[in-house]
């Protein structure tokens, strides 16, 4: 199994690696000092050397204490539950491979002690199971060897896969998910990044399945990140320069992700964001239509639907109680109170559906029912929505053109028109 390459620092500049091996050697020629700092992947933050060289009990779970037999442990003839405990955690103690007690050594403990310990103590053995596991995780460095003795104590204990899974699966996902992220977000090339998930997934005892769902929620949150970080807002919108896009993507492909398929919410935003950067950065590049427009170009032509703030009359009628009795074939005699009653209201109504077109100093709707047209230096105010756009002008009603796509494109480039022609 390959050993832990630990990064090591001085200073707060890191100068080197090596193996957890090697360190001792390391000190001893004066190559790294005690005071030093070493880091893995796995680690939330670097720690000092002398604390990794500290001397550790030799089991990460204490000797129980003497305990006397209860009635029915001296009615069948055997041995405490503490006695077996003792014995077993004896023979760890002293057993050649760390953590690891023989078949044929349950096997004799079970004859001694009159009843099967691994079924009697089950209990006891997963909680001796979450406090070695509490232990070597406690530095956030899991090292192989601690690996090898979770491996042996599951062994030794009869757990079966299902059971070790369950008793150190959250442990080992929260684990896994703080390393995942104290890669990713620490100095490096996505190369770098990419190895060091590699070797951290390789060391945690968890179903590749597992890890995938963990690292991708890491993923989340890192590309989230970096997408808020390099994002910037401008008229209410996001923009994100199209290089950063690109390279975000490139930086997810390295780790083995298409952000389209994995993250299709946050692609959609690189997408809108990138395109606006063009429409607010590069120059707005004239469009074809088939509208006679004579030499002024155009820059924006789409189907919309035109509403406006109507101030209407509803009459409302209000009755007691009533009833109806049947006369004569559809001859009815009503009886009751009938009044009526008129309120007015505004109410967003639809006058039009027709082409908008933005030109170049003044905007055109096309309608079905009537033509009109406003100048950009007459706008005051624009407001985007996700599916409609309103311009407030400086005399007449607002203006509310609703339609299914290019809200944003649309705001953006009316914008940049009326600025451009406000001077």
């Amino acid at each position: 199994m390959a050993s832990a390459l630990l990064h090591l620092a001085r200073a707060g500049r890191e100068y080197g690696t090596c193996v957890v091996e090697e360190l001792a050697a390391r000190l001893a020629a004066g190559e790294a000092l005690p005071t030093d700092h070493y880091w893995r992947p796995g680690m939330k933050e670097w720690e000092m050397v002398a604390a990794l060289l500290a001397p550790r009990p030799q089991l990460p779970f204490a000797r129980p204490a003497d305990k006397e037999t209860n009635f029915f442990d001296d009615l069948f003839s055997r041995e405490s539950k503490v006695k077996g405990l003792q014995l077993l955690w004896d023979k760890l103690a002293t057993s050649p491979r760390e953590c690891l007690v023989s078949e044929a050594d349950i096997i004799a403990l079970t004859s001694k002690l009159g009843y099967d310990v691994r079924k009697r103590c089950q209990d006891d053995f997963k909680q001796w199971y979450r406090q070695a596991l509490a232990a070597y995780l406690a530095d956030r460095l899991f090292t192989p060897d601690e690996k090898v003795n979770l491996e042996n104590l599951a062994r030794t204990f009869g757990f079966d896969a299902v059971t070790t899974l369950a008793l150190h699966r959250a442990e080992f996902e929260s684990y896994y998910a703080v390393g995942a992220m104290t890669c990713l977000m620490r100095a490096g090339t996505p190369e770098e990044k990419a190895q060091q998930l590699q070797l951290l997934a390789q060391e945690v005892p968890l179903p590749s399945s597992v890890v995938s769902e963990v690292k991708l929620r890491a993923f989340k949150t890192y590309f989230g990140d970096l997408y808020k970080q390099n994002v910037v807002r401008e008229d209410d919108e996001n923009l994100l320069d199209p290089s950063v896009g690109r390279e975000l993507r490139r930086m997810a492909n390295i780790h083995g992700l298409d952000l389209a398929d994995a993250f299709p919410e946050l692609s959609a935003q690189l997408a809108q964001s990138t395109q606006l950067w063009q429409l607010y950065k590069a120059p707005l590049t004239p469009i074809t239509s088939d509208r006679e427009l004579g030499t002024e170009p155009c820059y924006w032509d789409r189907h919309v639907e035109l509403y406006q703030n109507k101030r209407v009359t509803v009459r409302r009628s209000y009755g007691g109680f009533g009833s109806s009795i049947k006369i004569f074939g559809s001859l009815r005699y009503r009886v009751g109170s009938y009044d009526v009653q008129r309120q007015t209201e505004d109410q967003v109504v639809q006058v039009d559906a027709g082409r908008l077109l933005f030109l170049a100093q003044r905007a055109v709707f096309d309608g079905q029912l009537k033509n009109m047209n406003f100048k950009y230096a007459k706008v005051v105010d624009i407001v985007s929505y996700t599916n409609a756009l309103v311009v407030s002008r400086d005399s007449g009603p607002d203006l509310i053109f609703m339609f299914s796509e290019g809200p944003a494109e649309a705001g953006v480039i009316l914008r940049r028109l009326v600025r451009q022609a406000k001077g």
